[in-house]
């Protein structure tokens, strides 16, 4: 009697000059060791040689659909593109630069099977351009946990988009992206209210760092948006489009995001913000699970936010400017 064929799984793989590195990722995807998959590839109008490696693996191997966007529509929205056009019960991000275990995908899929997660990740470890281990895990930067609770992705998210594996059920509440927010932090916060996330203690994927990429891991790059006039407000308001879409999905963290976003509204208005502050510090313990800081350090930090931004704007002008 022949064996049932297992789920399908897509990879979802997003290019954009990725020449370099691109020949050993697909050569990772292809070496997986789960029997049925396929992988979307598109590219962003690239303009160094990733097209004609894409479509020479196309060539090569049936599982790839390759299409090329007519023009660039940035690393957001082609992502989405890719996801919508996957047709697996689960689906596996992918970047253009890493390097998946053979088995990274089998194992989330059995995470998934047996657990009754909508998401589900795995560890990863830090490679340098070259491919040359850093002798660091990404859990060595984070605290990486399964959980049920949106409360700590409220500032912060542990579930980066190399190493996830979701149901397709996650889309009907994850979709559109968010423009303004990376679709792994926005997976992760979906996948918590709405169900829960599982995490494997195993590293599964290469995680390349350089500079061309996304997320600065190592935390090793200089950030010239923090001499730039106005970029705490900036990041402010950024804090606050963000906690705006997650107060319009729906599930067990709904109305208390909604009541912090009101909260960190009334803030922009205010000189003094004590019933923000002591939110923050009442449920320090669920929005700090991510951080490795100490308790000391995590039960201070809610208190930097008493001033309100009328005082900020005072005190610090060139940090706290309204720029558009």
């Amino acid at each position: 009697m022949q064996a049932p064929t297992p789920p399908l799984i897509s990879i979802a793989l997003c290019t954009f000059n990725g020449e370099r590195h691109l020949r050993e990722q697909l050569d990772s995807l292809l070496a997986q060791d789960w029997p049925h998959i396929e992988i979307v590839a598109i590219d962003d109008a690239s303009t160094d040689a990733t097209p004609a490696i894409l479509e020479g693996y196309t060539k090569q191997d049936a599982r790839i659909r390759y299409s090329r966007n007519g023009r660039n529509l940035g690393y957001h929205r082609n992502f989405e593109a890719a996801i919508t056009r996957c047709q697996g019960r689960w689906i596996a991000p992918c970047d253009q630069d890493d390097i998946w275990l053979p088995h990274k995908l089998s194992t989330l899929a059995s995470e998934l099977s047996s657990g009754g997660a909508l998401l589900a990740y795995g560890d990863s470890a830090l490679v340098n351009e070259q491919g040359q281990p850093l002798n660091q895990r990404l859990s060595d930067r984070m605290n990486r946990f399964s959980t049920d609770d949106p409360v700590a992705y409220w500032f912060a998210n542990n579930v980066t988009g190399h190493a996830m594996l979701f149901e397709r059920s996650l889309l009907e509440h994850a979709l559109p992206f968010p423009t303004h927010l990376f679709h792994d932090w926005w997976l992760a916060y979906v996948a918590a209210s709405t169900g829960r996330i599982s995490y494997v203690d195993q590293c599964l994927v290469h995680y390349r760092q350089h500079a061309q990429t996304v997320t600065d891991i190592t935390g090793s790059r200089p950030n010239p948006a923090e001499r730039k006039r106005g970029f705490r407000w900036r990041e402010l308001a950024d804090t606050r489009a963000r906690l705006e879409r997650f107060a319009e999905v729906p599930g067990k963290g709904q109305a208390m995001t909604r009541e912090l976003l009101g909260l960190w509204r009334a803030r922009e208005t205010q000189f003094v913000s004590c019933r923000l502050a002591y939110f923050l510090w009442k449920h320090r313990q669920r929005i700090d699970a991510i951080s490795k800081d100490s308790a000391s350090k995590k039960a201070r930090r809610p208190f930097q936010y008493i001033w309100g931004l009328r005082t900020k704007q005072l005190l610090e002008p060139h940090r706290y400017v309204h720029t558009s």
